[in-house]
């Protein structure tokens, strides 16, 4: 297994906040998620763990933040994302945390006995894919899709010009969508869709809720040809194990 403490030290090193005109809990161009695998039976240790880090970063006043999500389906596991302005932000530390050596160095040992596996995905985030809210939704359901090759633009032009407008219709105050840049093929789309639960699914939502029947039957068949499938899951916001600053 690679080796939790590095991993999760860089995992933890966030962006500081953007300007006044960016307010929202998704701040920056670049996002990082870290999905991590815990071992069968640590999973209240992991998370006493995440929650003595967060008391850390918090007494060191630390301006960086990170969220965490539990997965609803798909594999048992828990994601840690955060936002950066730059690429040389991921792999710095905070200076907040000078003078916090041991202690954090004490929390990345139990984290990484906790730990069974990781993976890090580094995307893209598409400014006019992107429906910005200041708070942070209590689920938010993902998905991974697969774009045919040479038929990116395409498809981002029509999610722009269908999808983005359908969602602000439905009242949707929370989406975005990422191009993959590392960890995962360079052909792929991350995007996620603030929800309050698994409820929401009952009804039609998501684009099609601010369609029509027949333009919603119109944009199946558009996206059809421009990808070859889409994985969709669910994720619940963890407030407690998160570290995320109120807007200044």
């Amino acid at each position: 297994m690679r080796n939790f403490v590095l991993l999760f030290r860089r995992s933890l090193v966030i962006a500081a906040l953007l300007g006044l005109s960016m307010q929202c809990w998704a701040q920056g161009n670049i996002r990082t998620i870290l999905f991590v695998k815990v071992k069968m039976g640590h999973d209240d240790s992991w998370k006493a763990a995440v929650r003595d880090y967060v008391a850390t970063v918090k007494k060191a006043g630390s301006e960086q933040s990170f969220s965490v999500w539990e997965s609803q389906s798909g594999p048992n596991m828990h994601a840690v994302v955060w936002y950066s302005t730059k690429w040389k932000e991921l792999g710095e530390d905070d200076p907040k945390m000078k003078g916090f050596e041991e202690e954090r160095g004490r929390l990345f040992r139990r984290l990484d006995a906790d730990t069974e596996s990781l993976e890090t995905w580094v995307d893209e985030m598409q400014p006019e894919l992107l429906i910005s809210s200041k708070e942070i939704p209590a689920y938010v359901r993902t998905g991974r899709s697969w774009v045919v090759s040479g038929k990116m633009d395409e498809f981002k032009a029509l999610i722009r010009d269908q999808v983005v407008p359908a969602l602000r219709k439905a009242g949707y105050t929370s989406y975005g969508m990422a191009v993959a840049r590392f960890g995962t093929p360079a052909n792929e789309v991350h995007s996620y869709l603030g929800l309050s639960g698994w409820g929401d699914f009952d009804v039609p939502f998501g684009a099609e809720k601010g369609m029509s029947a027949a333009d919603w039957k119109a944009f199946q068949a558009k996206v059809a040809p421009l990808i070859t499938g889409t994985q969709w899951d669910l994720w619940k916001y963890e407030p407690e194990l998160s570290y995320v600053l109120p807007p200044k």
